[in-house]
């Protein structure tokens, strides 16, 4: 849901962005000073990832990423699954994708 959507948005910029860029390209502020950079979310293994790949990663920690089991919901960890997809699905949209009710927004 869209409401789902923007909780995952809301935590992922708080949590996620730091290191993986508001936009998910692994290129974060804290990656701007030094921090070894996390891979996009755009390559194809992350794309061809499973749901649960990110919820755990998010759990469990991976590499230089720490567990956030203990700062970040379960139910929040899926909305930032979501959002991680939407991030990916968004990439390669085309102006043909956007309802034509809505594209007048985007000029």
């Amino acid at each position: 849901t869209m409401a789902l959507l923007e909780r995952g948005q809301q935590r992922f910029d708080i949590y996620c962005s730091p290191c993986h860029s508001k936009v998910g390209d692994g290129h974060g502020m804290i990656v701007e000073r030094g921090f070894p950079q996390p891979p996009s979310y755009y390559i194809a293994r992350l794309r061809d990832a499973p749901n649960q790949h990110f919820y755990d990663v998010m759990t469990n920690g991976y590499g230089a990423m720490y567990s956030y089991a203990d700062r970040v919901a379960s139910e929040d960890r899926w909305a930032i699954t979501a959002y991680i997809r939407a991030l990916q699905a968004s990439a390669g949209a085309q102006i043909a994708d956007v309802p034509p009710d809505k594209r007048q927004a985007l000029q």
